[in-house]
């Protein structure tokens, strides 16, 4: 059994003045949490200072963290930690909480979170390469923007508001970490109010291993799971234990690869549901397990624009995303606060193009097709939700300038292993058939644009 990698350990500060405290909002374009509303901080360097402090507040507690929390504060606020403390504008520093991420996190951290309360409410010069935008705000209109679906946080920064809501002069809540064990459940994160998100093992590419997979729907509307599948019957079986009570009225799959399917069949028949796809996910389902795949389960297709919930009132609707897959469906409300995209991109890894389902032409549009809408935030089948649509802009410049690439070395008489040497220098091998794929699709799209021969 392989040992998840020591945790790195990083600090957050929460500014306090009298009941308000500090909170920023990230940029759209960071790797980690973008767009997500936090609190300042960041991990300790590698060659993170240890010295003591002299000063009071930070003398009797651990030099390496106190080292990061002065520098991060300085670095992303603007301001001398230690010079307020002894100026009299820093009254106390406290070690409010900590709290572990999940142990299935691409980057795993273990947050120091330390509350600091001050004289006066401070006007903060914040790092706009870090963050959008900081602001003072009582913890319960905090969490309001949460509840209501406006802003996206991890669990501990609501764990740690909710705190102080309940005790506003809190100093110590101690380990906050969520128990993520699998022993008999899938472990559930939810970063956007409303949708939950299972994180399934499943027979998915590296360098990811889950599957999210969404429980949808508002009180009193219909109960939808996005995406169940599992990839062991041990694992079906920890799925089966965590919806147990969540009385699903269907299931809806996004597409017909085995990291979004797998098992969703048996869970059906189980829970005596219907299934909704679209006609083409379940016409390539059929041609591969042929018709006793779906036998005894009800079927219901979806098209652009189908109702099938409602979130925070709002009605969710399909979106037709072909390109990766051409069955592809995904899901959004009509206030267009989120968009459902399965593999349109990918948090963890890359998105392969891949024939006969995949068409490179047909990607391009559709992520022009779902940018154009403007969702407020992308929540991919792989990773972690993120505000805005940059990732899906990068995306498609970065396929665009690949193409571009391809049409090059293969107009200088480069074969297609060349062209997959020259322009994937450093991945890990056992991607390569992925790549070339990749290369293929878009030689096919040039072909058809009458750019390169056949």
């Amino acid at each position: 059994m392989t040992t998840s990698p020591r945790p790195l350990e990083s600090v957050s500060v929460l500014f306090m003045f009298e009941e308000q405290v500090f909170a920023v909002q990230r940029q759209s374009y960071l790797l980690a949490f973008p767009g997500y509303h936090a609190f300042p901080g960041g991990k300790i360097d590698h060659d993170e200072l240890s010295t003591p402090f002299k000063t009071k507040f930070l003398c009797d507690r651990d030099a390496l963290l106190m080292r990061a929390l002065q520098r991060e504060i300085s670095e992303e606020l603007g301001y001398d930690l230690e010079k307020g403390i002894l100026s009299g504008e820093v009254l106390s520093v406290s070690e409010l909480a900590e709290a572990l991420a999940p142990p299935f996190a691409p980057v795993r951290f273990r947050t120091w979170f330390y509350r600091v309360d001050l004289k006066e409410r401070l006007n903060f010069k914040i790092d706009p390469g870090e963050f959008s935008s900081g602001f003072w705000s009582t913890p319960a209109e905090l969490l309001k923007t949460y509840i209501t679906g406006k802003s996206l946080m991890v669990p501990p920064a609501r764990w740690v508001l909710d705190g102080l809501v309940n005790n506003p002069a809190a100093t110590e809540f101690g380990d906050l970490s969520q128990d993520f064990s699998e022993g008999a459940r899938i472990p559930t994160l939810e970063m956007l109010d409303g949708i939950p998100m299972l994180a399934v093992r499943s027979a998915t590419l590296p360098p990811a291993s889950r599957t999210n997979a969404f429980l949808l729907g508002d009180p009193g509307a219909a109960k939808i799971l996005v995406d169940p599948s599992p990839d062991s019957e041990e694992e079906f079986q920890r799925l089966l234990n965590t919806i147990k009570d969540k009385l699903l009225d269907a299931i809806f799959l996004t597409h017909h690869h085995p990291d979004h399917h797998q098992f969703a069949n048996l869970l059906a028949r189980k829970l005596k549901v219907p299934i909704i796809l679209s006609r083409d996910t379940r016409q390539r389902l059929t041609e591969k397990f042929g018709e006793v795949y779906f036998e005894q389960v009800e079927l219901q297709f979806a098209t652009e624009n189908q109702e099938v919930t409602s979130w925070h009132g709002s009605a969710v609707r399909v979106y037709e995303i072909p390109g990766h897959d051409a069955g592809h469906l995904g899901l959004a409300p009509d206030s267009l606060d989120w968009f459902i995209v399965g593999d349109l991109i990918q948090g963890i890894g890359t998105v392969v193009i891949s024939a006969p389902e995949g068409d490179m032409a047909t990607y391009f549009a559709t992520l022009k097709k779902v940018i154009a809408l403007n969702p407020a935030v992308i929540i991919p089948s792989h990773g972690i939700p993120m505000r805005s649509t940059h990732r899906l802009q990068e995306t498609l410049k970065h396929r665009q300038q690949r193409e571009t690439q391809i049409l090059t070395l293969h107009k200088s008489g480069k074969s297609k292993a060349e062209i997959l040497e020259e322009l994937y220098v450093g991945i890990d091998q056992r991607l390569y058939p992925l790549a070339l794929k990749n290369i293929e699709s878009h030689l096919l799209k040039l072909q058809k644009e009458k750019q390169i021969n056949e």
